[in-house]
């Protein structure tokens, strides 16, 4: 009985430890492929929690350093891994300069933080910041503090 409980613990511990590393590559190119869809009918850009694929409606959204210049349907799957393991969310926008459009996994912080927003995307080497409720992009100005 004892060998039981000790494998059932592993097992269980395998599990949560395979689910911690993110979905599996079925469902990241699954994801990849309903992303790049969507993204064709937004032209204008979005931020979808990836879990339930709804638009955030409200918060300030800050992208991650690492999955900057991901501008590709084959970049996709590394943007989706790396918002499962951070906040589950990705933006889309399109740079009307390079006619590229980008994918990020950002951070959506609640609009009343915006100091906080601002130092994130300073820390993450942003140009900008994007209020959802209003449509507002913050665009920054390099600062000798960080």
């Amino acid at each position: 009985m004892r060998y039981f409980i000790q494998r059932v613990v592993v097992l269980l511990a395998l599990g949560a430890a395979l689910a911690a590393c993110g979905p599996a590559r079925s469902s990241v190119a699954s994801l990849a492929d309903q992303l790049w869809e969507y993204s064709l009918d937004h032209p204008d850009g979005f931020t979808l929690e990836i879990g339930s694929m709804t638009e955030a409606a409200e918060g300030i959204a800050v992208a991650y350093a690492a999955t900057q210049g991901s501008h590709s349907r084959n970049s996709l799957p590394s943007v989706i891994r790396h918002a499962y393991r951070h906040d589950g969310y990705i933006g889309g926008w399109l740079d009307t300069g390079s006619g590229l459009y980008y994918f990020d996994s950002v951070r959506l912080f609640p609009e009343n933080q915006l100091q906080e927003a601002l130092t994130f995307a300073y820390l993450n080497g942003q140009l900008a910041v994007y209020i959802l409720s209003t449509g507002e992009e913050i665009s920054l100005q390099p600062s000798p503090a960080f």
